[in-house]
């Protein structure tokens, strides 16, 4: 009896690590500044997970995952929020490009921004969008989005921006951003 429960732990134990083992975290990225205003760095981390509706386990298709950890003074770091609907996945746009660049962290904001073609005609389009920390509620709001739009109209190029803050779609928090 007392074999029989040894082995039975064993095998638990043995099953578990194995399959913890083949669960890989891929970081697509990090990127470190004060988000918050406290002079405390914190962190953006981006993890690349399999998207949930692939069709077949060769999709190489990679959706992500944005985190927001706040620093602390002992200089450990704390969960803030998620948004898998900040950085698109790769591979997933009609030109099978991944179109994440870069997090950009500034002085009042951070920034992610992408940029995709569109084919057949070539068109391209960068897209800007902006947090910032808002001390009353706590929270990092949506302040801005920037779409600059380069196109070819009868053998020219021409470029458009189009910039959207607050007063165009109202407060809404890192978390809510789709």
């Amino acid at each position: 009896m007392l074999t029989k429960f040894i082995l039975a732990v064993f095998s638990f134990l043995l099953f578990n690590n194995i399959c913890q083992a083949q669960h890989k975290i891929n970081i697509l990225g990090k990127y470190v500044g004060d988000l918050n205003k406290d002079k405390i760095q914190d962190e953006i981390e981006i993890e690349e997970v399999k998207c949930k509706n692939n069709f077949d386990d060769d999709d190489f298709r990679q959706c992500r995952i944005t985190r927001i950890f706040l620093g602390e003074k002992d200089g450990s770091k704390s969960f803030f929020k998620s948004n898998s609907n900040i950085v698109e996945c790769s591979f997933c746009r009609e030109d099978d490009a991944d179109p994440f660049r870069k997090v950009k962290i500034r002085r009042n904001d951070f920034s992610f921004i992408s940029e995709y073609i569109y084919y057949p005609r070539g068109n391209k389009m960068k897209k800007t969008v902006s947090f910032k920390y808002d001390k009353i509620l706590k929270n990092f709001i949506l302040y801005k989005i920037i779409q600059e739009t380069e196109f070819y109209e009868n053998g020219n190029i021409e470029n458009k921006t189009q910039i959207e803050t607050a007063k165009d779609f109202g407060v809404i928090n890192f978390a809510d951003y789709q």
